[in-house]
């Protein structure tokens, strides 16, 4: 007897989201792809706008429809034509919402914002735009208490990462690939380098590592930095400055900027012991679950969203922090204390070298039950979309707090 032919799918939803577009290699860029490319083979109709990485014309990429920045360098007014010319049922934001102009999303009949929240407290200029929001979703714990605390109900989401794209390799090869030492302990960081003082911790960084090299002389660190500004630290002088410049190593800043894509970061950060992202301000770090998923412990700073992507003991160390400092968004960021990091190093680098397949066994375990791209599609995406379409095909969108 044949078998009955399997239940379609209904999929009638029609979403458009706008971000860094997808195959530009930022953290945002990486996440769309990967989520993305999950909802369209699961039969979801998407478009994507990529308000950093398209200019011109549409095009399509891995079977997605990609629409182009238009006037807006964040896509603001694009979100507002292209999901009209798209029949968009429902528009998606993965970005800094203050980038947003309020005009242009009180046009929008369903607007959800997936955001960071990287400041303390949220910024006035996030709460007034997310008045206009049919739903929230937020990407840590963090976000969601602060947005919580403002009397905003949001829905966590964790970012994710593909364990089988990020998986552990051989060290010894990926060093011998890439030009590095087979015999030093090496540090990495791999993040976009645009502001100074420097956000995601550089300079922090190399004061701590120079602490490090003094009982640690087989030390090295490499550095992979993407969307460079001229704004951005100068880390290579930064480390000549402190004398340390002969145990700094870079990955070309042509190819790291334009050439790379996650299996080549997967080897960057196979070739490591361990990763570094004491970041003063984060509403989420993708890097850091990428590099635990190859089996890496990393050292975060013990703000915002840093802290719920590691088990402290286990998967790396989180370091305290300094004063605050105030910044243009009305909130504060936190910069990592040198001496505190320095010390969370020294726990890795002993964790590393007391028991290396224990650190990799549990970093690798943490990201798989914890932050797999491929489950939270099934648990909390797939859902999500499924109630956003019974609500929006069958009766008015209405706008809610």
């Amino acid at each position: 007897m044949l078998k009955s032919k399997e239940k379609k799918k209904d999929r009638r939803l029609r979403i458009i989201w706008n971000s860094n577009a997808h195959w530009t290699g930022s953290g945002y860029a990486v996440f769309t792809r990967d989520l993305l490319t999950r909802l369209v083979k699961d039969g979801w109709p998407v478009a994507e706008i990529g308000f950093w990485g398209l200019q011109g014309a549409p095009t399509t990429v891995d079977g997605i429809k990609v629409y182009p920045v238009m006037n807006h360098p964040y896509g603001s007014d694009a979100i507002v034509n292209h999901s009209i010319h798209y029949k968009a049922d429902v528009v998606f934001t993965m970005q800094d919402i203050p980038t947003l102009d309020p005009n242009d999303l009180q046009r929008l009949k369903t607007w959800i914002p997936y955001l960071p929240i990287d400041h303390d407290p949220a910024p006035p200029s996030v709460l007034q735009r997310l008045n206009f929001a049919y739903k929230i979703l937020t990407f840590s714990e963090f976000g969601r208490k602060q947005l919580e605390d403002k009397g905003f109900y949001s829905q966590l989401i964790l970012e994710g990462t593909d364990p089988d794209i990020f998986k552990p390799s051989d060290k010894a090869e990926m060093r011998k690939k890439l030009g590095l030492p087979q015999d030093a302990f090496l540090w990495g960081m791999i993040a976009a380098n645009k502001e100074n003082p420097p956000r995601k911790g550089f300079q922090e960084a190399l004061d701590a590592f120079k602490l490090f090299l003094k009982d640690h002389p087989e030390g090295a660190i490499l550095f992979h930095t993407q969307q460079v500004a001229p704004t951005g630290f100068p880390i290579r002088e930064y480390a000549n400055y402190l004398g340390i410049a002969n145990r700094t190593f870079f990955i070309d800043q042509y190819n790291a900027t334009f050439m790379m894509n996650s299996a080549e970061v997967n080897e960057e950060l196979n070739a490591l012991d361990a990763y570094l992202s004491p970041s003063q301000t984060e509403g989420f770090g993708l890097t850091p679950i990428e590099a635990q998923s190859c089996g890496k412990p990393v050292v975060v700073n013990d703000v915002m969203s840093m802290p719920e992507l590691i088990i402290p003991g286990k998967t790396g160390e989180m370091c305290t922090h300094e004063k605050g400092r105030f910044t243009v968004q009305l909130g504060m960021v936190y910069p990592a204390n040198v001496d505190s990091l320095h010390e969370k190093m020294e726990k890795v680098y002993q964790m590393v070298k007391d028991n290396p397949d224990q650190v990799a066994k549990d970093c690798r375990e943490h990201i798989v039950k914890n932050f797999n791209i491929n489950t939270q599609v099934k648990e909390m995406w797939i859902p999500l979309l499924t109630q956003l379409q019974d609500e929006l095909l069958t009766k008015p969108a209405e706008k809610v707090k």
